[in-house]
């Protein structure tokens, strides 16, 4: 089971602050398929590297298998 409640992504450089992923909340069944569409832009990378735990979050909850992993 993957839980996600109001996922937020933001990277800073120097300059300028982008938001790549802004409160995003999913929730997959286990053995549930699913797509994960959208337009160029929207953040579907970023969701998918903060599932499997690449990036961290900058604001939200993820759990999986019922247990927050959010700050792993």
């Amino acid at each position: 089971m993957i839980k996600t409640e109001q996922l937020s992504k933001v990277f800073y450089t120097e300059d300028v602050e982008t938001t790549a992923l802004n409160n995003a909340s999913l929730y997959l069944k286990e053995s549930e398929f699913s797509a994960i569409m959208g337009p160029t832009g929207c953040g579907k990378p970023t969701l998918l590297n903060i599932i499997g735990l690449l990036n961290n979050l900058s604001k939200g909850k993820y759990y999986f298998n019922g247990k927050e992993v959010a700050s792993y």
